[in-house]
């Protein structure tokens, strides 16, 4: 389902960039405050503010979230103002990259294992997104 649904976001943006009314960053604004209200709504109706404290809003799992949030504007912003400027097909597969640096950073930083199934599964990764971006 994510995959399917970013790949409409993907498309829809380009076409809401396209016409040059909105500029990516209009339609970036537009998408995220959906996302924002949408976020909140799901959190409230799980549950997940029933144990809210304003504490936990200074330790170092919400500087992570702060990290996170700073990290993902930057990098939707970067998709959406490469997609309102070139193809989507060359864009995206670009962006992708972001899957081979994660599995990358997880390995260095969260010291996962790295095997020679996931090396040869990067290596895969990168050659089919040059192909594709080609």
């Amino acid at each position: 389902l994510g995959m399917a649904e970013c790949s409409a976001a993907t498309i829809l943006v380009k076409l809401s960039t396209r016409s040059g009314e909105l500029n990516a960053f209009a339609v970036l604004a537009i998408a995220t405050s959906i996302v924002a209200v949408s976020a909140i709504a799901y959190a409230i109706s799980s549950g997940a503010f029933i144990e809210f404290f304003p504490a936990k809003l200074v330790g170092t799992p919400a500087i992570y979230a702060y990290a996170a949030g700073i990290t993902l504007t930057i990098a939707v912003g970067s998709l959406f103002k490469g997609l309102s400027l070139g193809p989507a097909s060359v864009v995206v597969p670009v962006y992708g990259m972001f899957i081979l640096g994660a599995a990358l950073l997880g390995i260095v930083i969260l010291k996962e294992p790295f095997t020679g199934s996931k090396a040869g599964g990067l290596a895969l990764a990168v050659i089919g997104i040059f192909l594709v971006a080609r």
